[in-house]
């Protein structure tokens, strides 16, 4: 055969194969459609699933959704024959049937609460015992700068104190007689913590207050709830020993509403009357309750809790790097609901989950797949201490020295909006994705920045780091990978102001950015999958403190 004929042809063949490849990546994105994003996250947001509670029926319902859809795409299960990787926690709670709380009225009768309560100190349930007088003090504030002493005129030392969150208020009932919008917060009590620690008491209790609408700390901070009502430890761990500091601070107890008008009746008055006193008047109305003592003695009990990451994975095509492994990761767990309230978590964390199985199905559409194999492991026990991906890295599925990298995506589907404006609600606009990082592996941002420059979607790194005042880049699962000197990037919309709320409804989610953040966390996977080498880890997680950055 002619030799420039051969030489002709074969440059053919290259140009074809070139071309083959690039149509199909390019095929393969596309399959990535917001249409299809949408209904995954309409069922793992839907009512049926009740907020997806860590150790309760609508997880589990979400489990076997992801396990089903992860089959359909072709994904081959991980853990041998099964999708499910098991993994247990010790749960100690407060044993409500053997703690008690009494009212004791002028040292005979005694009133008993069956209301439920949680501990801020110490955090989460504990065994202690609290007898003592009760001090009612107004919001619990000492401001010069409004002329507003709740403590005026009362002793405080060796008392129970009974106050009242947030601050007072104006004749609306919404906006308060401080300027700082801190007052009106729900978690505001870390306001007043050191000065109420200052005034010596035995025991602070904090109630909502009346206007605010809420009867309990459960139902004004649900979001928060998973970390106080239950103390978990990945099974077989040690029991974590009391902190002296702690201990050697007065309890801190958010109780029901009920409990505190309860505590009142021998005054006379209800909460409400006694905000109502204050706001009107912008005085104290502090007093020690007369002929009233309280007491508390709790118990806590532990049980065990199984839950379960849901992991597949595509095996690689290449012989030698197969063995190697990119992760993709989302949680899939949520809050749960309160009373008649369900925290749907629709961007908190359907949004990534259904990213996953759209990664998982364009990879699938892959003719050729990539050189090292892809595993897509959705975690649970995030919400509670971020224990599925921990349970994951102590037991890998695939060996975490060959596991060159971690893309985990939380909370991708939102845009700013009008309230999402404070430095506790930073937001990216339609055509921004956050990126979390902290510089363990310049070449994998290296290769996230090339891939980003043929995206609409731009990436914004100004939350990454470890000094970041919001810590992003130890909340969520990629941080396990980071402890294991695997390098991580972490993609994000932002915190916004439904976060963690009944307003986290798929209603809001914005799937056309969905897409573009998905294809582009595929193409970022892709590549790194492909490429001839790992990339360098020149920081890793194991050298830190060490050496500088």
């Amino acid at each position: 055969m002619n030799k420039p004929i051969i030489v002709s042809l074969t440059a053919t063949f290259v140009l074809l194969s070139v071309i083959s490849v690039s149509a199909q990546k390019n095929s393969s994105s596309q399959t990535i459609t917001a249409k299809d994003l949408e209904s995954h996250v309409s069922f793992l947001a839907s009512p049926l699933l009740e907020g997806r509670k860590n150790g309760e029926e609508g997880l589990e319902i979400a489990a076997r959704y992801l396990a089903s859809q992860a089959k359909l795409t072709g994904l081959k299960p991980a853990n041998g024959n099964s999708f499910y990787q098991p993994y247990n926690l010790s749960r100690k709670v407060t044993d409500f049937e053997k703690s008690e709380i009494k009212i004791i009225l002028k040292g005979k009768d005694t009133l008993t609460s069956n209301e439920t309560f949680y501990n801020l100190v110490p955090t989460g349930p504990a065994e202690f015992t609290i007898e003592g007088e009760i001090v009612f003090a107004g919001y619990g504030i000492k401001t010069d700068k409004y002329n507003y002493n709740d403590f005026e005129n009362i002793k405080t030392e060796g008392k129970i104190l009974l106050i009242m969150n947030r601050a007072p208020l104006k004749e609306d009932g919404k906006t308060s007689h401080f300027e700082e919008p801190g007052w009106l917060s729900e978690m505001n009590f870390q306001i007043k913590l050191s000065t109420l620690i200052l005034t010596k008491p035995k025991a602070i209790l904090i109630v909502s207050d009346p206007k605010s609408g809420f009867k309990s700390f459960e139902e004004s901070n649900s979001g928060i709830i998973g970390y106080l009502d239950s103390e978990l430890s990945l099974k077989g761990d040690k029991e974590k020993t009391p902190n002296p500091f702690m201990a050697s601070l007065p309890k801190v107890l958010f109780i029901h509403r009920n409990l505190a008008d309860q505590i009142l009746s021998r005054s006379g008055k209800t909460l409400t009357d006694l905000q109502n006193e204050i706001n009107n008047s912008l005085k104290s109305r502090s007093f020690e309750i007369a002929d009233t003592k309280l007491y508390i003695d709790t118990k806590t009990i532990s049980k065990d809790l199984t839950l379960n990451n849901i992991a597949g994975y595509i095996e690689g095509s290449d012989p030698v790097l197969k063995n190697e492994v990119v992760v993709f990761s989302g949680h899939y767990d949520h809050i749960g609901g309160t009373g008649d309230k369900v925290h749907p978590g629709a961007d908190d964390d359907a949004s990534g989950c259904a990213a996953l199985l759209e990664m998982a199905q364009a990879f699938g559409s892959l003719r050729k797949k990539p050189s090292r194999s892809i595993l897509f492991l959705w975690v649970s026990g995030e919400e509670i201490g971020l224990f599925g991906s921990e349970s994951y890295t102590r037991a890998p599925l695939f060996p975490l020295e060959k596991t060159v990298a971690d893309l985990n995506m939380d909370m991708i589907g939102r845009v700013k909006g009008v309230a999402d404006s404070t430095d506790q609600t930073p937001m990216s606009g339609p055509d921004t994705v956050f990126v979390i990082t902290d510089n363990q592996s310049k070449e994998l941002i290296a290769i996230a920045d090339e891939i980003d420059k043929k995206s609409r979607i731009a990436f914004d790194y100004s939350l990454s780091g470890r000094g970041h005042p919001l810590q992003l880049f130890s909340r969520s699962d990629h941080y396990n990978f980071v402890k294991k000197d695997i390098p991580v990037l972490f993609f994000t919309t932002g915190l916004h102001s439904d976060y963690h709320t009944p307003g986290d409804v798929i209603e809001k989610l914005d799937f056309g950015k969905m897409e573009l953040i998905t294809r582009t966390m595929y193409e970022i996977g892709l590549e790194v999958a492909n490429r001839k080498t790992r990339p360098v880890v020149d920081f890793p997680f194991s050298t830190w403190g060490t050496k500088n950055k």
